[in-house]
């Protein structure tokens, strides 16, 4: 089976995570995506000896070259692959690309078909346009930083996960998506635009809707839900489970469940404000039911009742999920897992074909398909503009 987006040439002139995970999206639908890296490889590739390379993660699936895109020669290589390209993925600060000759204006200018994408820490308008954008500054300025983790604690603390910029390429991506549509229809290309900010705020959802409706400002409030009890983590005898009762059926199902046909009709918790008003003694007491067996026990309990729950897993445990492998989540090429792109389509579905590309792994190849001669491809390599494969380490 052929991808969705089969036929798409996407060029990845990304680094770090935010903008190459928009790329990834395309390339796991079926895009050619070739990544555009410095003569000597991304950062993120790490050292040569490196067991774990954050490279390798967001890259696989991709072709590889290695262009010098500060010297005027390797600008105008990248300038011509994009003439015949349909997606350009970026994420350098404004105003970097465009120095280069690699912006919006001159790209669109020599192709009026590109889809231009650009992912940003705060756009390319508004006063914060020239400043640095890293995953942690824009949880920090979105809020999150302000609302979570446990109540009362001494300092701030962020989400483990990069949420803005995993959430920025997930939107670059669904842009492209749309500005393609929009080209079928007119065949015009256009800018699309995605922040590390924005994207964050995209995550407070709840937060912002209560601070737009009534002025109440969100704080820390742990693994509770700030509208239902119980919605949080719960202690057992060998670890933590999680469930989520957001309705009386739930909390009706849940007392069965634990046997606890006398906690649903404690007045102190047996409607949803009461539950709320008294969620600390709803923890106790639930606690001390819970702590008579181990969490997978009661999960597996909770769950056969109807009642939404789960283990709080190491990130070992869920790669590990019998339900993950069921599914299909990790996807096995070169005699390596890597997760997939997790989106279901019954007639194209998402592939993993290749790993990650070695440094100018297919540069010879790249630029052929483009038309240049093997001598001209061998004049680049002399004076330095392009590099052809290195050896795995």
């Amino acid at each position: 089976m052929t991808g969705s987006l089969d036929g798409l040439k996407v060029l990845d002139c990304t680094h770090v995570l935010a903008g190459a995970w928009c790329s990834l999206i395309l390339a796991d639908l079926g895009a050619d995506v070739v990544k555009i890296e410095p003569l000597g490889g991304e950062p993120t590739r790490g050292r040569p000896d490196s067991r774990f390379r954050p490279f390798d993660f967001v890259n696989r699936n991709k072709r590889g070259i290695a262009v010098d895109i500060t010297s005027p020669a390797g600008a105008e290589v990248v300038r011509d692959l994009a003439r015949g390209a349909d997606v350009f993925v970026e994420n350098y600060r404004p105003g970097v690309l465009e120095r280069a000759g690699l912006g919006y204006a001159a790209l669109h200018g020599d192709n009026p078909r590109l889809i231009y994408a650009s992912v940003s820490g705060f756009g390319h308008t508004g006063p914060y346009r020239d400043r640095g954008g890293l995953d942690l500054i824009a949880q920090a300025m979105s809020g999150i930083m302000s609302f979570t983790g446990e109540p009362g604690a001494a300092r701030p603390v962020s989400a483990g996960a990069p949420l803005a910029d995993v959430t920025a390429g997930i939107y670059a991506a669904v842009g492209v998506l749309a500005a393609l549509n929009h080209r079928h229809r007119t065949g015009e290309g256009q800018h699309v635009e995605a922040t590390l900010l924005e994207s964050a705020m995209a995550h407070t959802v709840w937060e912002a809707g209560t601070a737009l409706t009534t002025g109440q400002v969100a704080r820390p409030n742990g693994s509770r839900h700030r509208l239902a009890a119980p919605y949080e983590a719960l202690k057992t005898r060998d670890g933590f489970l999680v469930i989520g009762v957001n309705n009386q059926k739930l909390w009706g199902r849940l007392c069965a469940a634990l046997d606890a046909a006398g906690l649903e009709t404690d007045p102190l918790f047996a409607t949803p404000a009461a539950r709320l008003a008294n969620r600390d003694a709803l923890q106790g007491r639930l606690e001390a039911i819970l702590a008579g067996d181990d969490t997978l026990a009661w999960v597996a309990k909770i769950a056969a009742s109807g009642v939404p729950c789960g283990p709080v897993n190491t990130i070992a445990e869920a790669l590990a999920d019998p339900h993950l492998a069921a599914r299909g989540y990790l996807a096995e090429v070169d005699e390596r897992r890597f997760p997939r792109t997790p989106v279901g389509l019954s007639q194209t579905p998402v592939t993993v074909t290749r790993g990650p590309p070695r440094i100018g792994e297919h540069t010879r190849e790249v630029l052929s398909e483009a038309g240049l001669t093997g001598g001209a491809i061998d004049a680049l390599m002399r004076n330095g503009t392009i590099v052809e494969t290195e050896e795995r380490a």
